[in-house]
């Protein structure tokens, strides 16, 4: 019996230590996650700009958290369906207050070629808090956007 109770005292010493590194953990992978969510999404609509030769927009609403892929105006179709998403609690859009449109939303225009237009978003940073941060920027051969992890200000 007494074996069984240091045993069971060892356990919650070391759980003990170990849950806040372990909550780092996973609350980094949530940012992770949706950072690459967020470029798979650029390169859907990039794909999707190519396949359907039509003008994809990409649109983001930091202020909601919310950001999602339509085809541009006048170009609808029957058999897609809707693609929008939400940040996982916790989490911020940033992007450049100059790149905010009369509804407070970025976009991120892909032509039929694939290409970017010269309108749209540099950059989109995902913050969790004042440390984490992850930017998706703007490649540059202007043809896609990439994950770049860093310190707010770099």
């Amino acid at each position: 019996m007494i074996e069984l109770i240091v045993v069971m005292t060892m356990l919650a010493t070391i759980v003990a230590v170990a849950a806040p590194t372990l909550s780092r953990f996973f609350k980094g992978r949530v940012l992770e996650n949706e950072a690459r969510r967020m470029l798979a999404l650029t390169r859907y609509a990039r794909s999707e700009a190519i396949s359907r030769s039509v003008l994809m927009e990409l649109w983001i609403e930091p202020a909601s958290g919310t950001y999602g892929l339509d085809p541009q105006a006048g170009y609808e179709f029957d058999d897609r369906k809707p693609v929008e998403f939400i940040l996982a609690d916790g989490l911020l859009f940033e992007v450049d207050d100059e790149s905010l449109d009369a509804q407070g939303e970025a976009k991120i225009l892909f032509w039929p070629d694939g290409s970017i237009d010269g309108e749209s978003v540099e950059y989109v940073r995902i913050l969790e808090d004042e440390e984490s941060v992850i930017e998706i920027a703007q490649a540059d051969y202007g043809l896609g956007y990439l994950i770049q992890s860093g310190e707010l200000g770099s």
